[in-house]
């Protein structure tokens, strides 16, 4: 059995003012034929598990390309058809193969392509016709599209939020896909599109409403004829046409069953809209919250700023309000900041600078801070995450400088990554376990790498390209009426799936 393998991984984030080009593979993870599949073994990724299922049941597995990048605004279109076409070329030179996996994101755009993912899937479909089953992981922010369930025989997606089921979820598409293959099963895939976003702050798996509905999930995979149902809650910073959270259910050759299981998650999910509300905090009111803790640490979570969500991550909101309320404590936060990373960088260790901060890559949400402190260290600006999504890859800040103002340090970087990690701050010399207060700026997933270290967490109420106040953001593409966008009682409205 000869499977052909492949990995394009990014989520964008339309309202995001950066770009995202071939460098933003080059800072996570850009590796080609061989490679691509050897450096993958033993890590927590869908390709690992991939991997790892392959080698239990000794299937050949035909490298092709694993590319991982930071989320971002669109991808510049030339570049993005450029990493596509690494992909294609590969697949055309594998020769016949029995069936094709592949890791995606499920929420890429490019400048051309509102659906990349779908538009992957078509590519890839063009070239082993119809016969030949595919099978896709999807993150669970996915944007499922119509194309994307039209150039797939399989859709899995992640169960967890945190993201902590990669490997498995590589696992579940490989098993499913050899099956396939041996034609043991025969899936078909039910789609139910509903006209509604959630805040990825709540629409974490640890309890309340998006735990209940993965547990009806699971619950339905126990049904005869049921082999896999996925829950997409989609992650709404996108301002395209398809945009919504979606369900598919595979089934086993019966399609009617599917639609009927993918059709009764959406449905609850819709009943239960209303309660992904987020609390929000503002800037100054969080910051007193936290330095008011006796004990304990503290994070301020400024999602709104999220790198890991497509932001820039150079809001200067709690920065200010810290630098008002003069800390007693340490307390530990980030900033993106090229030009200021780079001269403190250069001034090293000792050095007493007067600086203008933040605020310089997304002018419209935020502003420059001037502000006077000492070079605490100089880093590589490269670490390994060690828990979560990226568990085992590694992330480069470019030239990275820790700027120390009083009990505040400005942890400065070249190029922004996802801050959720608290392997972030130690890779400069920081303890966050030592800290009084700590930002990341994540929705979700410092829920799992922050879990043993935070006693507490406080969503702020700031500016920024991925604020869980959907409102405030100008969406002039997306289908409408969209929740919360748009605010209507009954039931469930008809779709064309």
């Amino acid at each position: 059995m000869r499977v052909l393998v492949g990995c394009l991984m990014q989520e964008s984030n339309t309202f995001s003012p950066i770009r995202s080009d071939r460098s933003s593979f080059q800072n996570g993870c850009l590796l080609f034929g061989a490679e691509s599949l050897t450096e993958l073994v033993g890590k927590g990724t869908e390709v690992s598990g991939f991997l790892a299922v392959a080698r239990q049941e000794a299937v050949q597995l035909i490298p092709t390309v694993t590319a991982w990048a930071s989320s971002a605004g669109p991808m510049v279109a030339v570049d993005f058809h450029w990493l596509v076409d690494r992909l294609v070329e590969a697949a055309q030179a594998a020769g016949p193969v029995d069936g094709c996996l592949l890791a995606l994101h499920g929420a890429w755009v490019s400048e051309d392509q509102d659906d990349a993912d779908g538009y992957v899937l078509a590519r890839l479909r063009g070239i082993v016709g119809r016969t030949i089953p595919i099978a896709a992981t999807l993150d669970l922010h996915a944007n499922v599209t119509r194309r994307m369930v039209a150039s797939a025989d399989l859709l899995v997606g992640y169960q967890t939020y945190p993201h902590v089921d990669m490997l498995q979820t590589g696992m579940r598409a490989a098993r499913l896909l050899f099956r396939t293959i041996r034609g043991e099963i025969r899936p078909v895939l039910g789609y139910r599109k509903v006209p509604m976003l959630v805040p990825p702050e709540y629409a974490q798996t640890i309890d309340g409403p998006m735990a209940d509905l993965q547990t009806r999930a699971r619950a339905a995979e126990q049904r005869p004829a049921c082999l896999a149902v996925s829950l997409f809650p989609v992650q709404p910073w996108l301002d395209v046409p398809e945009l919504g959270l979606a369900v598919v259910a595979v089934g086993d050759g019966d399609l009617a069953a599917a639609q009927q299981e993918a059709s009764g998650l959406a449905t609850r999910a819709w009943g239960r809209r209303r309660e992904f509300v987020v609390p929000l905090v503002p800037p100054r009111q969080a910051v007193a919250r936290a330095l008011a803790t006796p004990t304990g640490l503290v994070l301020l979570v400024d999602s709104a700023d999220g790198t890991s969500s497509g932001a820039p991550g150079d809001s200067t909101a709690l920065l200010e309000a810290l630098l008002a309320a003069q800390p007693a404590r340490p307390v530990f936060l980030t900033v993106v900041d090229p030009e200021a990373a780079r001269r403190a960088a250069t001034a090293g260790p000792g050095a007493q600078l007067d600086l203008l901060i933040g605020g310089k890559l997304d002018p419209q949400r935020h502003r420059p801070v001037a502000v006077s402190g000492t070079v605490q260290t100089v880093a590589s600006g490269r670490f390994t995450f060690t828990g979560g999504i990226g568990s085992g890859l590694t992330a480069d800040m470019g030239q990275t400088a820790v700027l120390e103002i009083g009990q505040i340090r400005v942890v400065l970087m070249e190029k922004a990554v996802p801050c959720y990690d608290p392997a972030l701050y130690r890779s400069v010399g920081l303890e966050p376990g030592q800290a009084h207060v700590v930002v990341v700026k994540s929705p979700t997933n410092f829920r799992w790498t922050y879990r043993d270290l935070a006693r507490d967490a406080i969503y702020v109420d700031g500016p920024g390209a991925s604020t869980p106040r959907l409102e405030s953001l100008r969406y002039e593409r997306a289908p409408r009426p969209l929740f919360p966008l748009d605010d209507w009682d009954g039931e469930l409205p008809e779709t064309e799936e």
